[in-house]
């Protein structure tokens, strides 16, 4: 035998049976009961390895052997760098486990060599789950770990069994938690108290499966008669400096540079007033208290200010200085406003790097709409991913209730997540980027409304109360999410052409009933007025979107030609399924995607006049600028396209115009690529004639 037997794993394992056992592995079967003594295995090079000669390596640079040879000295590094992670690894688990347990004595636990916690008794059956022993003793801990491999996981209870905690001691560890860890007289269900967490570090925050939950938190209560815990949850989610420290060593490691110094505080006022006016009605990611806090004349220097802060008060500058009229100056000042934007990424790698910050993702959300505005495809693809992770570790998406925030707060934050998941699939339509928020992931339900904005309740003439445009929205990002999984996504480019059919009828019903769910005066193609801003701002981009979706959905469709049931029959690919054509709106997808070409080229009279909003909404109409021009080339023979080239000259020269006072890289190679289509579809219908 060169080791133990499965079956005396639970024995001693540390004295293998066979002596030479110990030099077959890079470490002791048990590092625990070594007490931190050296490996004992001799280091060789790979000569003397290969020649089985003994080797003096490890005293010196170079073997004696191998020197008297004449030879290079080599040992095999990836077994050897090898052996150093897995000795990390042990190093890192014995330091998380020594973290806990002055966590648990923090919380009033009595932490001994005798608290353990059984599992079910391996006496039920040899196939039951042996008992699992959690010990918090350091010199118990590692006689377990071996026992990982034959454990029946599908038998461990996220708490325990009623009865199977007992008591390391007669007296309670606190007066008031008499019977915290006595066993109870009368049988009870498990409650599940106590849940096994996902990360055993030093982070115990709302992001990670809580260490307590807040089923375990009220059982405690009613133990200890109903006595408040804030504290314990205060100490339980809290994110503790320290801990964030140990567990983030590259946090704060670089020195932000300063591309440009910010304003004066006179100015600060009034671009902070015109950034609350103009640009967080429209996207509401902060109080107006907390931004006026934020840029008190005591919180300017950079020395003070956590990355959050530091990116959120340059990149709303950054934003300020880009609106018309931004009290500093009447035009936009582009080289300041990128050069704030600079001072904001300075910080990205610490948000990235350090601990989850709220005030961190609103910062690099405000960043990626500059970016979006200007047709950044990658800043905003990298920047939206590092906020989703934020976002994810916060817990923003779930419906865990904390009892550690606010109702103001829950609202914030809930607004936070919204806003961050509608512009992760807005990159996703605009770039063809996969969207990095899985709505899997997602427990909470859609908001009723932006907190302390009341832009987004619209009065209705045939409804009671009022509409709210802000769950509107989400639902529609809702649904392109689903246009990208089910039409776009690389799952989806091998499915049979009948499947396709019924993606896309079941895609325009939902986007149908999305639309019907309006009040008809806010409703697509119904006549809504625009001229009261920022309310037609965010009607503006409702309706854009909606027809956006449309082309998207019906696209697929109509490059293939398909305008009959004729047309679907004589495809090659198409199977009569059932289900196929369940929407009969699928043969006009032709028609469809035109007509949502062209009533969103129609909206171009209503584009904002600021660079940012201009930015923003410029992809619309440019999408249906080539969409009305791939339908001329695919048949320029009907008789329709006359109309529709038209409405390409006119649009094509709005954009030119448009254009031509702006700044944007980004939007001039939008404009030169929609120039290069009407010019592909004008061939197409002289070639015809």
């Amino acid at each position: 035998m060169n080791g133990p037997s499965n079956t005396s794993r639970g024995m001693d394992s540390s004295i293998p049976s066979n002596p030479m056992s110990s030099q077959q592995d890079s470490f002791p079967l048990d590092p625990g009961k070594e007490d931190g003594r050296k490996s004992t295995r001799r280091k060789a090079c790979d000569t003397c390895q290969r020649r089985k000669i003994k080797c003096d390596l490890s005293n010196k640079a170079k073997c004696s052997q191998c020197e008297k040879m004449g030879i290079a000295c080599t040992r095999n590094l990836q077994r050897y760098q090898a052996n150093l992670r897995r000795q990390a690894m042990i190093n890192h688990l014995e330091g998380s486990l020594e973290r806990m347990e002055s966590r648990l004595q923090g919380l009033g636990f009595t932490v001994g060599e005798n608290d353990t916690i059984i599992g079910p008794s391996s006496s039920e059956g040899v196939g039951d789950i042996s008992p699992l022993r959690l010990s918090l003793s350091p010199t118990d801990r590692s006689p377990q770990v071996e026992d990982v491999d034959d454990t029946d996981w599908g038998n461990i209870y996220t708490s325990p069994p009623p009865g199977s905690i007992r008591a390391s001691a007669s007296r309670s560890p606190s007066p008031h938690m008499p019977n915290l860890f006595g066993q109870s007289s009368q049988p009870q269900a498990a409650v599940p108290c106590f849940n096994v967490p996902r990360y055993l570090g030093g982070i115990l925050n709302s992001g990670c499966f809580s260490m307590i939950s807040q089923e375990g938190l009220e059982w405690i209560a009613q133990k200890t008669g109903g006595e408040s815990m804030d504290h314990l949850t205060r100490l339980v989610l809290a994110e503790e400096r320290d801990g964030f420290i140990a567990d983030y060593p590259l946090h704060c490691i670089s020195p932000r540079r300063v591309f440009c110094p910010l304003p004066p505080q006179e100015h600060i006022i009034r671009l902070v007033e015109r950034y609350l006016e103009d640009f967080n009605v429209i996207f509401p990611l902060f109080r107006r208290s907390d931004l006026l806090l934020l840029f008190e004349r005591a919180h300017l220097d950079m020395r003070f200010q956590s990355p959050g802060q530091w990116a959120i008060m340059n990149a709303i500058l950054a934003v300020a200085y880009m609106l018309p009229d931004n009290g500093a100056s009447k035009q936009p000042d582009h080289q300041k406003s990128w050069l704030l934007l600079k001072n904001a990424l300075e910080a990205v790698n610490e948000l990235y790097l350090g601990p989850p910050d709220l005030r961190g993702l609103q910062g690099l959300l405000v960043m990626v709409v500059l970016f979006m505005a200007a047709s950044a495809a990658r800043p905003c693809s990298f920047l939206i991913s590092v906020a989703i992770h934020i976002s994810d570790q916060l817990g923003l998406g779930t419906t865990e209730d904390i009892s550690i925030f606010t109702e103001e707060e829950k609202q914030e934050r809930q607004t936070v997540f919204w806003l961050a998941y509608c512009l992760d699939r807005e990159i996703s339509f605009r770039f063809g980027e996969p969207p990095v928020q899985n709505d899997e992931a997602i427990s909470a339900a859609l908001p009723l409304d932006a907190p302390n904005c009341l832009v987004y309740s619209m009065p209705t003439n045939d409804r009671a109360g009022t509409f709210s445009a802000f769950a509107s929205a989400c639902k529609l990002a809702q649904i392109r999410g689903e246009i990208y999984q089910r039409l776009y996504s690389a799952s989806a480019t091998d499915r049979p052409f009948h499947q396709i059919l019924a993606s896309v009828g079941e895609l325009d019903r939902k986007l149908q009933a999305w639309k019907d769910s309006l009040p008809s005066e806010f409703q697509p193609e119904s006549p809504t007025l625009f001229h009261s801003p920022p309310v037609s701002l965010i009607l503006l981009h409702m309706h854009h979107t909606y027809h956006n979706c449309m082309i998207a959905i019906h696209s697929l469709i109509a490059a293939r030609g398909i305008n009959s049931a004729q047309d679907l029959s004589d495809h090659p690919g198409y199977t009569i399924y059932p289900d196929s054509l369940s929407n009969p709106r699928v043969l006009l997808s032709a028609s469809l995607t035109s007509k949502a070409a062209r009533a969103s080229i129609g909206l171009m009279k209503y584009l904002p006049k600021d660079d940012i909003s201009l930015g923003l909404t410029m992809y619309f109409p440019t999408v249906a600028l080539r969409t009305l021009a791939s339908s001329i080339v695919r048949n320029p023979r009907d008789t329709g396209q006359i109309y529709n080239m038209r409405i390409l000259d006119q649009a094509e020269a709005f954009l030119s115009s448009t254009c031509s006072s702006t700044t944007s890289e980004g939007m001039k190679r939008l404009v030169k690529n929609c120039a290069e289509f009407r010019s592909l579809a004008e061939r197409a219908m002289k070639e015809c004639v």
